[in-house]
């Protein structure tokens, strides 16, 4: 039967699980709305010296148990072995070699296992100058000659320093030491403390926590202890559902720590203890998944991070021109942001921009610098103050207005769609790439789909929308991309919900305070409402963003003359800026493909209406794309590329809508990063395209490169592991 002892929860949280991943598995009556699974259930995170401050101190000494109640610790954590007349002893290893001088005292009793030696024998070793060897940055004279202690002494030092520390001790399996929980039992006991909150028991055996589940008061956790190996290759639901049985939480390796295992945890009202965790950027990472408490031999870093503010969720660099880009952050609690910037990686001469990060926003901040070089690559730094928790990063401005540069981007979209849930690789090796920027095209979160950071969607209240761009940025291969190059982000339907029309949606206002929150995005491009906009790297390339989702008409509307998805304003605005481009490649960013029928029958969602599909089907957007192709032949435009996600595919088409023999423009359409996986589609014949490229059954993203020198364009679709799948060199007309 499963204990019902609990940790000093504070949220009530479902026990159901969910079907399929799926807006679909719960009929909306039974929709009932959960806090995210990707925050503690309890009042405050735990913060667990491991093995003492053994970053400080030699471990599992009293001097190292000293420390970490100065430092504050909740937890004083103790791995216990038995000696071999049956004392309890303090120490790590199942030998004595590692930490102590073993070898030289008794150097004929190899393998120096800690059951063949007694107490007395013990007590003759130095268990301290290893370590200021080992770390002599660390090292003080008192550790020369530290004893290991007995559980009886670390209890009774505990007791006199601070009995508010309580103790996080590791039992090992049964059969290794026969008798060892029934005289841990008895010690607790009389010691005052076998009870709750003065002991917390952890173990990798299974069978030690059984034996204690029924030796034990029922309010004393229990927690099960997981390294990688033990749970690989097992289904989830049913690790915790046998777990659940006699633990109140789980122990997991930090590498283990994902969205979809916080959720199984949660779910459960089973708490996480990571181990170890041991820089403020680890630290910091399991705070952004929901972690209950950590086990850290640094353990005043945690300390401050439970205190002070901190940047949360990583920084990024956006909307670059040639002599600005705006930096973006998120904090902790409200706190004053300072962002610095420089082109000097030391910052010895600095650009200084402050902000204060409010609940209104979700403690996200944005600054816009002015006042940068061009073709210049730029650090950051951001602080949460009065916290010391810095965030780094760098961009590249834009060259100059007439400048021709080579550059390289890359793109894509869909991430956190039909049950696929952060990280993703993908976004790693778009940074391997040092691209000049990414271009984030679409469907950057799935608001409309279960993921833990909303169990029961779809999304409604901005709290549940500004969840789901957290739940993402709990993906370091997302951070290390944000933070090494700038970002262009684009939204399109998951953003508020599948396939929706803007002036038509109830939830599209709420949808874009998140998204707006979320990217570092120019206040004219969001103050507006608009977001279409032209970006301009030096003379190379012109990057046209449009906003497919805030104009539109709805889907079921006959197209015909007076149905748009760009609306006037933009549609002029956009023939307008191409008009006037002088740049050797113009990248038109579409939200939508061209001719891959996409939404549903009689509501078909991008530019074609599907009429091969279905003759009858008079959807689409067709008249107003005829409209954009038109004028790209009349004006006689080269080196047109449109650029799109959305599919879930990867194809690379080229169009000749006069059927003239020549090529007018081209369509790049790359994805899923981290969503379900689509098959290609027959392509609507209305604008001439001929397909290149198509394939499926993969996570991938695009690299676009162009050079002027050999007045080429370079495609590449490459898988989440950066193996190129597709590459063609296009020549630049």
């Amino acid at each position: 039967m499963k204990r019902t002892g609990m940790i000093g929860l504070s949220l009530s949280l479902s026990l159901g699980l969910l079907a399929n991943y799926a807006p679909e598995a719960m009929a909306a009556d039974e929709q009932v709305k959960q806090s995210s699974m990707l925050q503690p259930i309890v009042d405050h995170v735990a913060v667990i010296a491991h093995r003492g401050t053994s970053g400080y101190a030699p471990e599992h000494t009293l001097a190292a148990y000293e420390k970490a109640i100065k430092m504050k610790a909740d937890y004083v954590e103790l791995d216990l072995h038995m000696t071999k007349d049956g004392e309890l002893i303090a120490i790590h290893d199942s030998t004595l070699a590692r930490t102590t001088n073993v070898e030289e005292v008794y150097p004929d009793r190899a393998p120096w296992r800690v059951k063949d030696f007694t107490l007395a024998e013990i007590k003759k070793l130095d268990a301290g100058s290893w370590f200021n060897k080992t770390y002599p940055e660390y090292a003080k004279k008192q550790y020369v000659g530290q004893k290991i202690p007995t559980l009886q002494e670390v209890i009774d030092f505990i007791k006199k320093k601070d009995p508010k520390v309580a103790l996080y001790i590791e039992t090992k399996s049964p059969d290794v030491y026969p008798g060892m929980e029934e005289k841990l039992v008895k010690i607790l006991k009389k010691n005052g403390y076998l009870k709750k909150g003065k002991v917390i028991f952890q173990s990798f055996s299974e069978a030690s926590l059984r034996k204690l589940q029924e030796m034990v008061p029922k309010d004393i956790p229990l927690i099960q202890l997981y390294s990688p190996d033990m749970i690989q290759g097992q289904n989830l639901d049913d690790v915790f559902n046998r777990a659940a049985e006699y633990a109140e939480g789980v122990g997991p390796d930090k590498s283990l720590v994902t969205p979809t295992f916080m959720q199984e945890a949660h779910e459960r009202h089973m708490v996480v203890h990571p181990y170890t965790v041991n820089t403020k950027e680890e630290m910091v990472e399991q705070l952004s998944l929901g972690v209950d408490g950590m086990f850290t031999n640094y353990p005043d870093q945690l300390v401050e991070l439970n205190k002070k503010p901190y940047i949360s969720h990583g920084a990024a660099s956006g909307e670059v021109t040639d002599t600005s880009a705006v930096l973006w952050a998120r904090t902790s609690q409200p706190a004053k942001v300072r962002f610095e910037v420089s082109e000097d990686a030391a910052f010895k001469k600095a650009i200084v921009k402050t902000k204060k990060a409010t609940s209104e926003h979700d403690l996200t901040v944005q600054v816009k610098v002015t006042g940068l070089k061009p073709d210049t690559i730029y650090y950051y730094r951001v602080q949460a103050l009065p916290g010391s928790h810095q965030v780094s990063g760098r961009f590249k401005t834009a060259p100059a207005e007439n400048e021709r540069k080579p550059l390289t981007i890359v793109w894509g979209g869909d991430t956190g769609g039909q049950g696929k849930i952060p990280p993703f690789k993908s976004f790693a090796a778009m940074a391997d790439l040092k691209p000049d920027f990414f271009l984030f095209s679409g469907d950057t979160i799935y608001a409309d789909n279960t993921t833990p950071a909303v169990p029961n969607p779809p999304s409604k209240s901005i709290e549940d929308f500004w969840a789901k761009y957290k739940e993402n940025r709990t993906d370091s291969n997302l951070r290390k991309l944000l933070q090494s190059t700038s970002v262009y982000a684009i939204w399109d339907d998951h953003e508020v919900t599948n396939d929706f029309s803007g002036p038509f949606e109830p939830l599209a206002s709420t949808g874009f305070q998140a998204f707006t929150d979320y990217w570092p995005i120019l206040d004219e491009r969001s103050s507006s409402g608009k977001l279409y906009h032209k970006f301009s790297w030096g003379n190379t390339l012109d990057l046209f963003i449009l906003n497919n989702r805030s104009y539109r008409d709805p889907d079921t509307k006959p197209d015909g003359q007076d149905k748009t998805m760009l609306g006037q304003e933009q549609l002029e605005w956009l023939k307008k800026e191409l008009l006037n481009s002088d740049a050797k490649v113009k990248l038109i960013a579409s939200s939508v493909p061209i001719s891959i029928p996409t939404g549903k029958p009689n509501a078909r969602d991008g530019w074609a209406n599907g009429d091969n599909i279905n003759p009858n089907d008079k959807t689409g957007y067709e008249h107003e794309f005829a409209e954009i192709s038109k004028f790209i032949i009349e004006n006689k435009m080269k080196n047109v590329y449109f650029v799109t996600a959305d599919v879930h595919f990867a194809d690379i088409i080229q169009y000749d809508p006069d059927h003239n023999g020549t090529i007018d423009y081209r369509e790049l359409v790359s994805g899923p990063i981290g969503a379900g996986l689509g098959q290609p589609s027959t392509l609507d014949p209305t604008f001439g395209p001929e397909q290149l490229y198509a394939e499926s059954g993969f996570f991938n993203f695009g690299v676009l490169k162009v050079d002027p020198g050999l007045k080429q364009v370079t495609v590449e679709i490459r898988d989440e592991n950066g193996k190129i799948h597709f590459h063609r060199d296009f020549p630049m007309e």
